[in-house]
């Protein structure tokens, strides 16, 4: 049985394509995350269903995508559903080592809920949970939300987004080769952000906001201007985290949960 998944979700593997020392350059001075929790992140990445299920092997595609570097993309090509009812999709995934979540994690936990000893599981479950552990810089992630049909939903940036004339929702199959063009497609022919939320987590524009006051961010995203914004500052954060014991994003869905997630419990968007 496939995790419930909402309306939007890159892949973090556990596979090494992003170089051990390019990894961790960031984070030099700063302790190693825990080998337990670096094992208990690999085993949450197994939900990767774009990467096990994948006919291509996710390749790493090597050449920067939209300002993410190469090394760091796969491009998936997979299919979900029973026997006959099958949708194929094509999805970039952003690769993420284990041990750079794990430092993530334990950093939002020891700033935001220092003493909470179930944080770090309850963290990471959300995570895998809302997003399977997957960060689609763009294309396809089919999802069965609620365990219903498979359905087409694009992404951008870790969050769903309305391109090229597609409709989110729809159950049909789309060509490969249409995918493979909106996938192309650049941020200004984004049309809509549905929700703001980011991936892995929840991420809102407003929490981040809260969390960074001296970041200008809107948190409406009601105009191409709004919306570029917000693209462009979730592609900066992320990129950073990636060489970084923080990764801002988390930092500000945690600090906007604290009640919910010291009760060991993933929140609603609403929930304190």
């Amino acid at each position: 049985m496939r995790p419930k998944y909402w309306a939007t979700l890159v892949l973090i593997s556990a596979t090494a394509f992003l170089p051990r020392a390019w990894a961790q350059s960031g984070a030099a001075g700063a302790s190693a995350p825990r080998s337990d929790h670096v094992a208990e992140v690999r085993k949450a990445q197994k939900a990767a269903y774009a990467i096990s299920d994948a006919s291509n092997g996710c390749p790493v595609v090597g050449t920067d995508m939209f300002g993410w570097p190469g090394n760091v993309i796969r491009h998936c090509i997979y299919k979900e559903g029973p026997q006959g009812h099958q949708v194929e999709a094509v999805v970039y995934l952003l690769d993420v080592q284990p041990d750079v979540i794990a430092r993530w994690i334990e950093t939002s936990c020891g700033n935001q809920l220092p003493n909470v000893g179930g944080c770090f599981s309850t963290v990471l479950s959300c995570a895998k949970e809302n997003s399977g552990m997957m960060f689609p810089i763009s294309g396809n992630m089919i999802e069965n939300m609620e365990n219903g049909p498979w359905k087409n939903y694009f992404f951008r940036n870790g969050m769903t987004v309305s391109i090229g004339g597609e409709k989110n929702g729809s159950t049909t199959q789309i060509s490969l080769e249409r995918q493979e063009i909106v996938a192309q497609m650049p941020n200004s022919a984004v049309t809509s952000i549905p929700t703001g939320v980011t991936r892995f987590w929840r991420t809102l524009p407003a929490q981040f906001a809260s969390q960074f006051p001296a970041v200008a961010v809107a948190t409406v995203l009601n105009s191409p201007r709004a919306r570029g914004e917000w693209l462009a500052l979730v592609h900066s954060e992320f990129l950073a985290a990636l060489t970084s014991p923080t990764n801002r994003l988390l930092e500000a869905w945690v600090a906007a949960h604290p009640k919910t997630l010291r009760a060991g419990r993933c929140p609603g968007d609403a929930d304190r």
